[in-house]
């Protein structure tokens, strides 16, 4: 009977939204992960997220019924950035009497990715800058210090199409930037 009952009461936590991917080194926007999900009604919550050297409180404190806003740094226990990989945020509720695993993966990843120019084409008023990279990421081109260009989608591959002028004095940096965030050292075009 008490089981029955417990498959037909709903999840005390609803639409639930984790972060999938951050590097805790960038400097940048994505540098913590965002775990967020609604609560059915108020309860004091230990939010915690499991890691090779044990859990990592993220938050420990009574909160209203409705949304639930944390982030987790990719630390440890100790201060220390975690390894890359997968991580999962665990839910203690006190009032509920329920620990809930929350199924989303957090990655980690600190490793920037690097790019390689592989050709340069000019058509018409434009120069084309075709490129490749060590993992999918976003291609990034600087000019005179300037970013001019930054693609829409994280690939292995890709091309960089520049619409202004190129000089012989104009100073032309590839980068790439991966989806945690994480930038590539910058390349020197020479042209």
């Amino acid at each position: 009977m008490v089981t029955q009952h417990l498959k037909l009461e709903p999840s005390p936590i609803s639409q639930t939204h984790v972060d999938k991917i951050f590097s805790p080194v960038c400097e940048c926007d994505t540098n913590a992960a965002h775990i967020d999900f609604t609560i059915r009604r108020a309860d004091r919550l230990r939010i915690v997220v499991r890691t090779p050297s044990g859990p990592v409180v993220v938050a420990d404190g009574q909160f209203p019924k409705g949304s639930v806003h944390v982030r987790w740094n990719g630390h440890d226990a100790n201060g220390a950035v975690v390894p890359d990989g997968v991580y999962y945020a665990v839910v203690h509720m006190q009032r509920a009497q329920r620990t809930i695993d929350l199924p989303n993966p957090i990655q980690v990843d600190t490793k920037p990715p690097a790019i390689v120019l592989v050709s340069t084409q000019k058509d018409g008023g434009r120069t084309i800058f075709m490129y490749r990279t060590s993992e999918p990421a976003h291609g990034i081109l600087f000019v005179n210090g300037n970013r001019r260009v930054f693609t829409y989608g994280a690939r292995r591959r890709g091309r960089l199409p520049y619409y202004g002028h190129v000089s012989a004095r104009s100073r032309l940096v590839l980068a790439a930037q991966d989806l945690a965030g994480n930038r590539s050292a910058p390349v020197r075009i020479s042209h």
